[in-house]
């Protein structure tokens, strides 16, 4: 299995994972408490259970293999006892493994219909959900990084990606309904494949291999 990798060419992972994945020989880690190493990693998308998971070590092989590790253990885990972590979106930890994903409801509520929700928020931390995010007011004086939900993906470049996914999902011999979304990522879903474009080299490789179909 290839696995795209950071500033390198793609590399041939040693187990075959079914799910998307991403590492690199040369990443920099920079500590809560201070601090900063570079290592090789590798992280893994697994769909079942949805996670995410990461490994470390001083060559992409070793990083790999302490991420499959991780994985082994996280699919025979029960994950009795989640932790919020001061987090309110809903995304918990497991006391037990290294697994963490979005298994509650979040805490914070939408403020058009009170649906609870951490879909988007507005300048003055107002939350609101997928249905009524369109409504939410620009900030008029916006940042440099800050970003409107309306406005994230150019109408012409969002039909070219899912076309492009959707010819990717037909080599894995899925040919349902292409669903497209975005929060903070792109994820194209068909049936019960997923594809993340998590960073605009993501974007780019589809486009260079399927955009001419």
């Amino acid at each position: 299995m290839k696995v795209s990798m950071s500033c390198t060419s793609d590399y041939d992972s040693k187990y075959d994972w079914d799910c998307n994945c991403q590492g690199g020989e040369d990443g920099l880690v920079i500590q809560r408490k201070g601090g900063a190493y570079n290592t090789a990693f590798f992280e893994a998308f697994p769909r079942n259970p949805s996670c995410f998971l990461r490994g470390e070590g001083s060559s992409i092989e070793e990083a790999e293999e302490d991420c499959w590790q991780k994985y082994q253990v996280v699919r025979t885990c029960k994950h009795e006892i989640m932790e919020r972590r001061g987090r309110t979106d809903g995304y918990a930890y497991c006391t037990k493994c290294s697994y963490s994903s979005t298994v509650f409801e979040p805490l914070t509520k939408c403020c058009k219909c009170g649906k609870s929700t951490a879909y988007t928020q507005d300048y003055k931390g107002k939350y609101y959900c997928e249905k009524h995010g369109v409504t939410k007011p620009k900030n008029p004086n916006p940042g440099k990084y800050d970003w409107d939900i309306r406005h994230r993906v150019p109408r012409k470049r969002k039909k070219l990606l899912k076309k492009c996914a959707k010819l990717k999902f037909a080599e894995k011999g899925r040919y349902g309904k292409v669903k497209y979304t975005y929060k903070l990522a792109i994820k194209f879903t068909c049936d019960d494949y997923r594809l993340d474009l998590l960073f605009k080299k993501h974007e780019k490789d589809l486009i260079r291999k399927y955009g001419r179909s």
